[in-house]
């Protein structure tokens, strides 16, 4: 559980709570924020319920879900929010090498998000359900990606972050937690799965693309991607800041309270300008698999028995075309589903409408309880 994963050493006083963390990953350290499921709403029969791994969008950090966590929390669910490269509490690694550059590769950091999500599964005892918004849907399509490739191929995902550096510790590196030493509940129920390599048990995309769709369309994209990169070099955090959330893509948001958007300006302005140019270079759009090869690896985990869910905001018209692209060309296998009064960013404008999308999926994934 939560607890016992980002625990400092002493007792949890809190029932729920939310507490910042860190996991490493080959020589780079992500951030991670946790929060505790209740005790009082644990599951009738003692069944556990699938955690959830989260995964913020572009200019963000893990507190972008603290609303959602909380109320999946009190439910019942455990949430884990993992912050990608330059991002959140995630190291800032030295960018003019090619180690520290690498950091922030779209591949690197899907398998980051992978071995994160084992881990999750071996402490938890359940695989988790891998929910990623915009950018993180992208990272989280990629290791998505990683997986249905090994599988096509017939063997298993390598496990090399239970076999290396990975644990989950204090962001000060004190009191590391060896998730590979760490005491396991009974996995039976997740035992298949796991050992077909797949370390999640539903992937949930909100707001994602799903790649370029020719060459043509990723040379744009990658025109487009490194130019807001020189954009935010050449004008700094602030100015690009208000540039980019006037975009058409985020006007809804002009609707939510002052306050509201006071944090979700001040979480963007806390951001690194070469690192959030990098995050553009290096894990942008054009970095992705084509549309096609995306929409196949969905259909192939769906196949697999794993549920995929897409979600977009019915005021945003570009990604409810996608949606409905996805939904056609997949021929419903992927559950495709438009959320009411909400734009871009479903968790943040209808907080409660996107956590009750995902108790449905973790209902869907976890055991029911067995008769006595």
């Amino acid at each position: 559980m939560a607890s016992e994963v980002l625990k400092k050493g002493g007792e949890v006083t809190s029932e729920v709570w939310g507490e910042t963390r860190g996991f490493d990953f080959e020589g780079m350290r992500f951030g991670v924020k946790a929060w505790r499921a209740s005790a009082s709403n644990a599951r009738e029969g003692g069944a556990l319920s699938a955690p959830i791994v989260l995964v913020h969008g572009f200019a963000q950090q893990a507190s972008t879900w603290d609303k959602v966590a909380l109320s999946l929390s009190c439910a019942g669910v455990e949430c884990f929010a993992f912050e990608l490269a330059g991002h959140g509490k995630s190291a800032h690694p030295t960018v003019g090498d090619v180690p520290g550059r690498k950091a922030f590769d779209l591949v690197f950091q899907a398998q980051a998000l992978l071995a994160f999500c084992e881990a999750v599964a071996h402490v938890a005892g359940r695989l988790p359900v891998l929910v990623g918004y915009s950018m993180g849907g992208r990272v989280a399509l990629q290791a998505a990606r990683l997986v249905a490739d090994d599988l096509r191929d017939g063997g298993e995902l390598s496990r090399i972050s239970l076999r290396s550096s990975a644990a989950f510790a204090p962001c000060d590196r004190a009191r590391r937690l060896d998730v590979a030493g760490a005491c396991q509940r009974d996995v039976t129920a997740n035992a298949a799965r796991m050992s077909a390599a797949v370390p999640f048990s539903a992937l949930v995309l909100e707001s994602a693309g799903l790649g370029p769709a020719d060459a043509a369309s990723r040379g744009a994209l990658r025109e487009r991607n490194f130019a807001w990169a020189a954009r935010v070099r050449g004008e700094g955090v602030s100015a690009f800041t208000d540039w980019w959330a006037g975009l058409p893509l985020f006007e809804s948001q002009r609707n939510l309270p002052v306050d509201q958007r006071e944090r979700l300006r001040a979480g963007r302005l806390a951001n690194d300008t070469e690192l959030l140019a990098l995050s553009f270079e290096r894990a942008g759009a054009h970095a992705m698999s084509s549309q096609g090869e995306s929409i196949r690896t969905l259909c192939e985990l769906a196949a697999k028995g794993i549920p995929v869910s897409y979600l977009a905001g019915e005021l945003d018209v570009k990604y409810c075309k996608v949606a409905s692209t996805l939904q056609a060309e997949s021929q419903g296998a992927v559950s495709c589903r438009v959320a009411p009064a909400a734009g871009h960013n479903i968790h943040l404008e209808q907080p409660e409408v996107f956590a009750s999308i995902l108790k449905e999926v973790v209902e869907s994934c976890t055991p029911k309880p067995v008769a006595p």
